[in-house]
């Protein structure tokens, strides 16, 4: 079982997703919403291969989606990096920028 860690940029945009999904749609659809991101953190303990490789943004990144949200991460042995987790309408590659680096 893989150890899911997350980048203070993942982190970030986790408060920023949650608060502004409080904000437009409620508390109670908010937290169903962070809920399925926390199944899908979960899902990468036991197959943190299971995304496809997306070497578009950066080396080793894997990429997978949670409804309106692109979810970044790299995966090595028993380690999982959730690098950023991104809303479907932005510009992935330049919030990616240098977070291969």
């Amino acid at each position: 079982m893989a150890k899911v860690e997350f980048s203070n940029a993942a982190e970030a945009d986790l408060v920023e997703i949650d608060e502004f999904s409080v904000v437009r749609f409620g508390e109670n659809v908010a937290e169903i919403y962070m809920q399925g991101f926390n199944a899908a953190f979960e899902r990468l303990r036991d197959f943190p291969l299971a995304a496809p490789l997306r070497s578009e943004f950066g080396d080793g990144f894997r990429c997978f989606v949670h409804r309106q949200h692109r979810v970044f991460y790299t995966a090595s042995g028993d380690s999982v990096l959730i690098v950023r987790i991104l809303h479907h309408s932005r510009d992935a590659r330049r919030a990616l920028k240098g977070e291969a680096e």
